[in-house]
Formats: structure tokens, sequence, C-alpha cells
């Protein structure tokens, strides 16, 4: 099972394994380089929406400088996917937790 150990800013820490770049990572392991910069956009959900997830969690980031896209949770919402926003710290213990049951997408901000 996939679980996000820790991050520290710049990086986190994934099944072991450390990441110095934003990441996508999903209920089955897979990780992946979060492409985009400071906001998390409507159109970035919509790929997500192609794994069929039950919940997309958002990492904003140290000082929660990651920008939400009103699109985004209007789209989460109408397609009954949970979206959780936090910053980054509190969003990797909502994967953690939120992972054991349901299929989770944690979207994770490393940085401010």
């Amino acid at each position: 099972m996939v679980n996000i150990d820790s991050s520290y800013f710049g990086n986190i820490i994934i099944n072991g394994q450390k990441f110095n770049h934003d990441v996508v990572v999903d209920w089955k392991g897979a990780v992946q380089k979060k492409d985009g910069s400071h906001s998390f956009t409507k159109r970035e959900l919509e790929d997500l929406m192609l794994r069929d997830p039950e919940v997309v969690i958002v990492g904003t980031g140290t000082a929660k400088m990651m920008k939400i896209d009103p699109n985004a949770e209007l789209t989460a919402r109408v397609n009954g996917i949970e979206l959780i926003v936090a910053p980054t710290v509190d969003a990797i213990k909502h994967f953690n937790k939120h992972v054991k049951r349901r299929k989770t997408i944690g979207v994770i901000h490393v940085t401010c």
C-alpha cells in the first residue's frame, strides 16, 4: 500500500523514495511529477478524473501558496469527487488516512 512518509521544503518521501518536485500519487502507488506551477486547475482535475478517483487531495505547500481554480472545485462537486484542499503537512495526513479505504489521488506541492 502506498504511504507518504514525510515532506519537508522542496522534498517528499513516498514509500521510502525521495522526490524533489511536486508529485501526483495515486492509491495504486503510481507517482509522477506534477506539471504546472503554483496552481491546481480544472484541466488537471479532468485529467485525474480519467483514473476514476473517489477523493482528490491537494497539498497547497508549506505556506499554502498553491492556488485552486474555483472551476476545479465545482467540477469535483458536480462529478461526486471529494476534493480536500489543505497545507501539505495536513494533506499528507488526509492522504494516508483516505488511501486505506478509498480510491485516492494526492497532488502535493512541496515548496511554498
